[in-house]
């Protein structure tokens, strides 16, 4: 019983983990100020 709670909880802390980078990583990605900082005024007639 010890064995297979110690992997659960291994498991679940790998979980997060990964979860947490994608889920960093994703929200980076939709991060829409960025191109403010880059081209503060964009033009439109292009």
């Amino acid at each position: 019983m010890l064995e297979w709670t110690s992997t659960l909880i291994g498991f679940l802390i790998v979980f997060f983990i990964v979860g947490g980078v994608f889920f960093h990583f994703l929200l980076i990605s939709l991060n829409t100020e960025d191109c403010t900082k880059i081209d503060r005024y964009p033009n439109m007639n292009e």
